[in-house]
């Protein structure tokens, strides 16, 4: 019975988890879907250079005015040898936001600036909008998920484990059956022995005795 208590008290504490993480992930989902891309921006135009951090993340968004595919952008870094693309175009209905299209993003590996081309005035947003805007807490609720999951494989593991046990439980009580039945007496020597029987002469005595 220990055994599949502690089955019970794990799956309950697993469930929780996973509603937990469900709370927050829609928590953070609500919250990335009121970003204000106007207000986060850090680069509105058609052209121009825009700042990026190293190793930062950012996306590119249009007025909903026009569709992605009316969009041409490029944002690339110059030298006199060469010239390096970053933008990569991805017409993703799922990000976009109030009022904006999203048409794409892009990467950078240095801390400097990027020249900036587009056919359609763009507005670029930092991705760290989103973690700071809700994508923490979406991001909170992996571990609580993944907790949940690993405790409902636990629990279920226990409580088949336990429900084994119980089906082959044995009381450990021994039931002896009597060597002679009273109701059946027991014949020695010619004479008729009451098993159990007070008062009953032992059947050496009744052979012993002088006639």
């Amino acid at each position: 019975m220990g055994a599949r208590r502690n089955g019970f008290v794990i799956l309950g504490i697993s469930v929780l988890s996973i509603v937990v993480s469900i709370a927050i992930f829609a928590y953070g989902s609500l919250q990335i879907a009121e970003i204000d891309v106007e207000e986060e921006a850090i680069f509105t135009g058609r052209n121009g250079v825009v700042s990026v951090e190293e190793y930062g993340g950012y996306s590119v968004f249009v007025v909903s005015d026009y569709t992605c595919d009316e969009v041409e952008v490029s944002i690339y870094d110059e030298d006199d040898s060469w010239v390096w693309e970053y933008f990569f175009k991805d017409c993703d209905a799922y990000l976009n936001e109030d009022g904006w299209i999203y048409v794409g993003y892009f990467t950078s590996d240095f801390e400097g600036s990027l020249n900036v081309e587009a056919n359609r005035q763009i507005s670029i947003i930092d991705d760290v909008t989103y973690f700071d805007g809700g994508g923490g807490a979406m991001f909170l609720s992996l571990p609580f998920c993944c907790l949940g999951l690993i405790g409902l494989i636990i629990a279920i593991t226990v409580l088949i484990t336990s429900k084994g046990q119980d089906s082959g439980f044995n009381s450990g009580i021994i039931i002896i059956q009597p060597a002679s039945d009273p109701e059946n007496p027991i014949s020695l020597n010619g004479e008729t022995v009451q098993a159990g029987a007070e008062g009953t002469s032992e059947w050496w005595d009744a052979s012993s005795k002088p006639e």
